[in-house]
């Protein structure tokens, strides 16, 4: 009598633990991220993650969504550390739609999650609009811009480090292109291209609010600059600084020099590396 009760205490025993281990299993988290928040017509668009228990021969199914269309999905393996990722290209007519993405991954029924990300047509050559941008007491030329997330609200030379000055007001996660005009604007050395210096602030324009980022260049020809700048909801200023600029109505030819303008403004913050993986 004794052993029968034994022997049941004990199967009731291994039966709960058993029991406690599955749905602890099926309740483990994935975690799942993107190589890049903002992606472009043709752009390869990494998902990866883990997850914390790994089930023999159960594939990760990761599915691409614009609001509650499917656009794509794969089944990828999970390796024994429980790391997986998947590889989808922003081609095709299924990519039509522009603005906010998600990728949902599925492990069990309980293992679910989901990001975002932003997808947009690439644009090099066209801009949505031109902006007159002064140049103190000589004259004006054209920036052509077209922004993602927010809007642009004025762009001026800064009359102290003769950069151009972008104010923006951004609501989301974004981007802003900007068409420079080489006659009047660029970032040279000795005839060859030089990189422009990117700055962001989201507060004023004092100088140490700006933080330095990297940029895209989108667009080169003989007579404009194409560059891409990634945005960030709350960002205020952009500030875009070449080696020279080439008043419109006049002959004077104002050299900027890059290193002592950097040396003032110390790059001790960095928004570094972004989104361009």
């Amino acid at each position: 009598m004794y052993k029968n009760r034994f022997f049941c205490i004990t199967l009731l025993t291994i039966i709960f633990s058993i029991g406690i281990t599955f749905h602890t299993a099926a309740a483990e988290p994935i975690s799942l991220s993107s190589n890049s928040d903002i992606y472009y017509l043709g752009d390869y668009i990494v998902i990866f993650g883990s997850v914390e228990t790994v089930f023999e021969n159960m594939p990760i199914t990761i599915q691409i969504y614009y609001d509650s269309s499917l656009i794509d999905v794969a089944q990828v393996p999970t390796a024994q550390d429980g790391t997986f990722a998947a590889t989808f290209t922003a081609l095709g007519q299924q990519w039509e739609g522009e603005g906010t993405y998600s990728a949902r991954a599925f492990y069990t029924t309980n293992v679910i999650a989901e990001i975002t990300f932003e997808f947009y047509s690439q644009i090099i050559d066209a801009s949505s609009a031109a902006f007159p941008v002064n140049i103190p007491n000589s004259g004006t030329f054209d920036v052509g811009y077209t922004i993602r997330g927010g809007e642009v609200k004025n762009i001026e030379m800064d009359s102290e480090r003769y950069s151009i000055l972008i104010e923006t007001s951004m609501d989301t996660n974004g981007n802003l292109v900007l068409k420079l005009p080489r006659e009047s604007f660029d970032a040279q050395n000795g005839g060859a291209d030089e990189n422009f210096i990117v700055l962001i602030s989201k507060e004023n324009t004092s100088a140490e609010n700006f933080m330095n980022v990297e940029y895209e260049e989108i667009g080169t020809s003989a007579e404009y600059r194409t560059i891409r700048v990634p945005l960030e909801e709350g960002d205020k200023w952009v500030e875009v600084i070449g080696t020279y600029v080439i008043p419109e109505f006049g002959s004077v030819v104002i050299i900027i020099l890059v290193v002592a303008i950097t040396s003032t403004i110390i790059i001790s913050r960095s928004r570094l590396p972004l989104r361009y993986n």
